[in-house]
């Protein structure tokens, strides 16, 4: 692992996925504003069933609200917003200043929106900051293990969410791809039946195609990371 401590891969891998729970979770939601504002949303109630999540929301309005802006919310964009600013402080010396200012724009964007009329629409700079930073983290970054390992956590983040929300198998089986093979390439420890899970769905679904039931693929990619 060279001059890596688990507790700095710890909070790399986390970095990783906290961002790309934002940006994921902020594209779907806005999608969904856009189908609640045409009055054909999905329930919000099948969502969370989707994310797991508890359902403590009084309607569709209220889960837009709460589920994106609620800082007392464990499950809120802006809780793993939080979290993602809180893991790259930590490595500011790491990721360099320069890239941890995309994520504190990222935030402040956040915060923002939440005071903005338009909410959603103003989300958008969010979602924007969050590419500035995976360009500046690229560009900035020469360690190639540390680069990895973030894309392995923003990468298997991607992975959980579509098979979450019922996204392609196409688009599943592209990010899959991508996860197996960063793994193979960073000094993170793997679980043996998470990565052979993978590895197998990744066989099975050269044609294209994924179980109907993807609670297996869920779970290992949850747990694929060992640290």
């Amino acid at each position: 692992m060279g001059s890596l401590t688990l507790s700095k891969i710890d909070r790399l891998y986390w970095m990783g996925r906290y961002a790309e729970r934002v940006n994921t979770s902020l594209r779907f939601l806005m999608k969904y504003y856009d189908q609640l504002i045409d009055g054909h949303p999905m329930d919000h109630r099948e969502i969370c069933e989707r994310l797991t999540v508890p359902d403590i929301y009084t309607g569709n309005d209220d889960f837009v609200d709460r589920f994106v802006f609620d800082e007392n919310n464990p499950d809120s964009i802006y809780t793993a917003a939080d979290r993602m600013l809180g893991n790259g402080m930590m490595l500011r010396e790491t990721i360099s200043s320069g890239t941890l200012s995309y994520l504190q724009m990222a935030f402040n964007d956040l915060v923002a929106a939440k005071k903005s009329d338009c909410p959603m629409i103003e989300a958008q700079a969010m979602i924007d900051s969050i590419m500035a930073f995976r360009g500046s983290f690229d560009d900035s970054v020469e360690d190639e293990g540390v680069r990895n390992i973030v894309k392995c956590g923003w990468t298997a983040e991607r992975l959980v969410l579509y098979l979450r929300l019922g996204i392609a198998d196409r688009m599943c089986l592209k990010e899959m791809g991508k996860l197996i093979d960063r793994v193979r390439r960073t000094p993170v420890r793997t679980r043996s039946f998470a990565f052979a899970e993978l590895l197998k769905a990744a066989a099975v679904g050269d044609g294209g195609k994924l179980p109907d039931e993807r609670g297996d693929l869920i779970h290992a990619a949850e747990e694929l990371v060992e640290i």
